[in-house]
């Protein structure tokens, strides 16, 4: 029963997802000439030149990124991302009949690349996979780690970009199309790390018993662990006991009405973190393989 459920979710996330990227292509990238990267963008290239629809093309040129998936990430996240292609691939053409929402290239390309943002972490977020470079940039994170998912599709699509530069002999399509990539990766990485943003205190005590106050106040008031970190006053070299604890944004005023209320002489250093892995916190980290997460590290 418990697969059941997972199967059903994994493909609301890739109905969902997929319907927004071939909503930006139909309604956004295609009726301006925008080739704004990924498979679908070499779909818009291709069909103005030869007879062949977007989806299909699309679909053909996604098989040997199938094939590099299934020893990478493994049977069940290439079955999803052959699924999540063949969705794709489908809206793109069933959704061809959509007017343009705008023949202003550049609101195209903000609005395009906005909306391919979001529904690209939409797939992310659900552990599915994407189609064409969403696809491609989440096989070559686990390889190059230290590049984030966003920069990674990013660098792909310019590729797909100069292509649509020389296909079209048109400039101005390829800027509006880098306008598109850009607005498209800011807003992926915003939408993936964004949901899990936190704050982490640094708080020193002027002595054991308010420590173990403050420290026992967070832990049952906040639901939040709390890291001891012996720490020395160098104006006087005089021992020091520093509190270490995370904690979500909602909860910034409560602990600092805890500073305020339960340790008055304490210095306390407030430190935005981009993302928190570990108990309490939901970490996504996309340069692991899918096949080594368990199902406890996908919830």
């Amino acid at each position: 029963m418990s697969a059941y459920k997972v199967s059903l979710k994994s493909l609301l996330y890739i109905i969902v997802g997929n319907l927004g990227l071939a909503a930006a292509l139909d309604c956004f990238f295609a009726p301006n000439e925008i080739a704004a990267g990924g498979f679908g963008g070499v779909g818009v290239i291709v069909n103005s030149l030869l007879p062949i629809s977007v989806g299909a093309v699309v679909f053909l040129i996604s098989v040997p990124v199938f094939i590099w998936s299934w020893f990478v990430q493994g049977p069940a996240y290439t079955i999803s991302a052959l699924l999540s292609t063949a969705a794709f691939s489908v809206f793109a053409d069933l959704l061809s009949f959509l007017p343009c929402l705008t023949e202003n290239r550049l609101l195209a390309a903000v609005c395009g690349g906005a909306l391919y943002g979001v529904s690209g972490a939409v797939l992310v977020r659900g552990y599915v996979a994407g189609s064409g470079t969403d696809l491609l940039a989440r096989l070559i994170v686990t390889r190059i780690r230290h590049i984030s998912l966003g920069s990674c599709v990013f660098i792909c699509d310019a590729a797909v970009v100069l292509a649509s530069v020389f296909a079209f002999g048109d400039i101005e399509s390829g800027i509006y199309a880098g306008a598109a990539i850009a607005v498209c990766s800011f807003t992926m990485d915003k939408m993936i790390h964004g949901f899990n943003k936190a704050v982490v205190f640094e708080v020193i005590t002027p002595d054991s018993e308010t420590c173990e106050k403050l420290s026992q106040a967070v832990m049952d008031k906040l639901n939040r662990g709390v890291t001891l970190i012996p720490a020395v006053g160098m104006y006087r070299h005089s021992d020091r006991n520093m509190l270490m604890v995370a904690v979500s944004p909602k909860q910034i005023y409560e602990v600092k009405d805890l500073i305020r209320s339960l340790a008055p002489g304490s210095f306390a250093v407030m430190i935005d973190a981009n993302e928190v892995i570990g108990e309490g916190f939901k970490g996504l980290d996309v340069t692991v393989p899918l096949k080594n997460l368990s199902e406890a590290d996908k919830l």
